[in-house]
């Protein structure tokens, strides 16, 4: 997943392959630390998405892509190029993106200055000076060195220079408090990744790595130079080295040349004015260029666990020739989402090929057959447990235990079914309560108990339940239903044209309630408005009533008892003050606070949106739309005049921006609310999002781009303002998504309100 950030670094989309935001394509994040020349840095990130999103629009110029990686930390990629491109039939956009940290030093110009002795610490800090670029960990490396920075070079030319000449290892990265990037760092150290002497072991016969050797630029004797000092002098080693301007290393020269005449060649770093710093610098090259130079390329799908930049690999292949038994380091990461056969570490040989003996290689290759079956059954889930009861469970009541689920970075709640959640209960002296675990069977990951598990204690694991969403739906699995009709019944004046802002279907019946803000005669002296109409299922009507002073009218329930429909709502009194009530459905009846049709349920601080879950027996509330928060109580309580939430959750858990998008509506049939978004004229995209309100996990999301299926814009007015649901006499559950569309006659100011029957799949259900 990676999260979009705008040019003030505010986050504003999410890209993600699993439907919590735009899908995307063909990333590649590639990170470099060495090559076979030395020390270097370079983090760059590539990606495509498709067309019709929201966040398509955020790729380009100023924007950047955020991404946390395996080893904790968040990195930063400004965008710095953009292409539109076709792939077959979908148009997508690619962008390419550096680290956020290079992008900064590579527009800031260091200003040209001598220093006479200049350490480590002081060469990196004026560096960095005016980039807005802090340094994180440092270590300090060497004495102190004389040292010019001429004029007309960037910053990033200069971090180029002395991360060669110092031989350090550079991390770009960005700290993230509250979802908000706080400051940009930069470690500098000796050495990056762990070096606890793990070893990777490879089993007889791995596919999967490759090596590549080459002496072609192998050298044992080297010819040393540096700059051009004040006295337009070259600088050599001869006055710290008896005279001589190379250097050599017999023994190198003993093993890969067979005694042989030097190997000789020459480096230049025009940056070293002082002889004993180009001394340090000609001992720390000639470590690389004294022996063949190897480099290994491992397809990650081989490996047991994949390795953080820089950390040393102890690696073995018996059946190369010669045997491959060496300790190397991860120089180069290239790692992808979207295609994980992309995955690749190069390893680069930091140190002296390590003699093994047979012994040690027999001993590795009998533990690499054991890890090899071991990594076929371990499943490298995480669990998170959620208790919103509280956890004294010796007060009687009952409390509720909720596990989310995350494979790495990726929370997968909503694509286990419920029998792979396996509770266990131990008990005091250390047994498992077997009774109790086959009472639990298939229960999911929300567990209600009591004190029966007083002195006990309580797991979850999840049983290999990886797959894909247990419920999914697409812009293609929606149908056309019906449209409200669009012309006054006879004898009607004072008739509603405007947006349709919530409907629901009373299937049992033949009906459908629609609400539309009213401003009309009725309305008098009233703040808010609304009028429901009553049609068949075709959209003819049948009826109407007013809500005078009740709001806005989007959202409310239906329930039908002892023959009346009633209607749950939320309604402002004559003070003006919120309230939760019921009433009844009366046709021409002109509704107004006072009224004895008017059951008050609750007081509410503002205008909550009321949604009823008639079937599962709850209440869903919605207060706020930038990050809009969504309560569910149980039905009794509200009947009791008693708001006791006992689900909370807010957009921005299931990566909503409500600041980019216009919220419409909700709904809830437990455990899964609905709510829909989107502005009038396209410029915020129109979206469904499903998610399980009690681990506050999106379960799928569908951006509509009115281009297939039987959605299709009437004119440039296309607003999502309706989602509900009604379950057909075969208990079949039917989404129903609204659009108001503007006219076919674009002189016309009426809506054409136009529900459409969403078929959402199960998974594992017949097609």
């Amino acid at each position: 997943m990676y999260t979009i950030l705008d040019p003030d670094l505010n986050v504003c989309g999410v890209l993600d392959l699993n439907g919590k935001g735009c899908k995307f394509y063909d990333d590649l994040r590639s990170v470099k630390i060495a090559d076979d020349q030395g020390k270097i840095w370079s983090d760059t990130l590539q990606i495509s998405v498709p067309y019709g999103y929201r966040e398509t629009e955020f790729m380009t110029q100023g924007y950047h892509l955020l991404k946390q990686g395996d080893d904790g930390f968040f990195y930063c990629y400004r965008i710095i190029e953009w292409e539109d491109d076709v792939i077959g039939p979908t148009h997508v956009k690619a962008v390419y993106a550096i680290n956020l940290v290079a992008w900064k030093l590579v527009h800031k110009i260091v200003p040209a200055k001598k220093f006479s002795a200049a350490s480590s610490q002081t060469a990196f800090e004026y560096t960095l000076q005016g980039t807005g670029v802090d340094i994180g960990n440092m270590d300090f490396f060497g004495g102190t060195k004389s040292l010019e920075f001429s004029a007309g070079n960037n910053a990033q030319y200069w971090l180029d220079q002395l991360t060669s000449q110092l031989s350090v290892e550079i991390r770009g990265y960005v700290q993230v408090y509250n979802g908000k990037i706080v400051r940009i760092l930069m470690d500098i150290v000796e050495e990056l990744g762990e070096s606890t002497g793990n070893r990777l072991e490879y089993s007889h016969d791995l596919v999967g790595l490759k090596r590549t050797g080459s002496d072609n630029e192998m050298y044992t004797k080297l010819f040393v130079y540096g700059g051009t000092n004040s006295k337009n002098e070259l600088v050599t080693i001869a006055s710290v080295n008896n005279g001589r301007e190379y250097i050599v290393d017999e023994d190198a020269n003993d093993v890969f040349n067979n005694g042989g005449p030097y190997l000789e060649g020459y480096i230049v770093n025009y940056q070293i004015l002082n002889p004993s710093g180009l001394m340090d610098w000609a001992e720390e090259q000639m470590k690389k260029w004294n022996h063949p130079k190897y480099n290994y390329a491992v397809d990650v799908a081989h490996l047991r666990g994949k390795p953080n930049l820089g950390d040393h690999i102890q690696v073995v292949d018996f059946s190369m020739q010669p045997e491959l038994t060496i300790s190397a380091r991860t120089i180069q990461l290239d790692e992808s989402e979207a295609n994980p056969p992309n995955n690749k570490v190069i390893l680069g040989e930091f140190i002296e090929i390590l003699a093994v003996t047979p012994q040690v290689i027999w001993e590795l290759r009998a533990k690499a057959s054991q890890a090899e079956q071991a990594a076929e059954q371990a499943k490298s889930y995480k669990i998170e447990y959620f208790t919103p009861d509280g956890t004294d469970f010796a007060d009687d009541s009952e409390k509720r235990i909720i596990i989310r689920v995350y494979y790495g970075i990726e929370e997968i709640t909503s694509k286990i079914t419920k029998e792979k959640f396996i509770w266990v209960k131990i008990n005091s002296d250390g047994s498992h309560d077997t009774v109790w675990e086959n009472a639990h069977k298939g229960i999911g990951n929300v567990l209600t108990v009591g004190a029966e598990v007083v002195g006990s204690t309580i797991r979850c694991q999840v049983d290999d339940g990886l797959s894909d969403p247990i419920l999914f739906a697409s812009e293609e699995d929606a149908a056309y239903f019906c449209t409200l009709q669009m012309n006054a019944p006879s004898g009607w004046d004072d008739f509603t044209k405007t947006v349709a802002q919530y409907a629901q279907v009373d299937n049992d019946r033949g009906d459908i309630y629609w609400s539309q803000t009213y401003t009309g005669s009725k309305n008098g002296t009233a703040i808010s408005s609304y009028v429901v109409t009553r049609t068949d299922l075709t959209g003819a009507i049948k009826d109407r009533m007013w809500a005078i002073n009740g709001g806005h009218g989007s959202h409310f329930g239906i329930e039908y008892i002892n023959g009346q429909m009633w209607i749950w709502s939320y309604y402002r009194d004559n003070n003006n003050k919120w309230h939760i009530v019921k009433y009844k459905y009366q046709a021409n009846k002109v509704l107004k606070w006072g009224d004895s049709s008017i059951v008050d349920l609750l007081s509410v601080p503002s205008d909550y949106r009321t949604n009823l879950d008639v079937r599962n027996g709850y209440v869903l509330f919605v207060a706020g739309k930038a990050d809009p928060i969504f309560y569910v109580c149980k039905k009794s309580d509200v009947l009791n005049h008693q708001f006791k939430p006992i689900y909370t959750a807010k957009g921005s858990d299931i990566n909503y921006f409500g600041t980019e998008q216009t919220y419409q509506s909700a709904c809830l049939d437990y455990p899964y609310v609905y709510f829909t978004s989107g502005g009038s004229t396209g410029v915020d995209q129109r979206c469904l999002y499903c998610f399980d309100i009690r681990s506050k996990s999106l379960v799928y999301r569908i951006v509509y781009t009115l281009d297939k299926g039987t959605i299709k814009e009437i004119n440039d007015h296309n607003e999502p303002e309706t989602i509900s649901y009604y379950y057909d006499s075969n208990s079949k559950k039917w989404l129903i998504q609204g659009f108001a569309f503007g006219n076919e006659d674009i002189e016309l100011n009426q809506r054409t309100n136009q529900l459409f029957r969403i078929n959402e799949h199960t998974r594992g259900e017949p097609s």
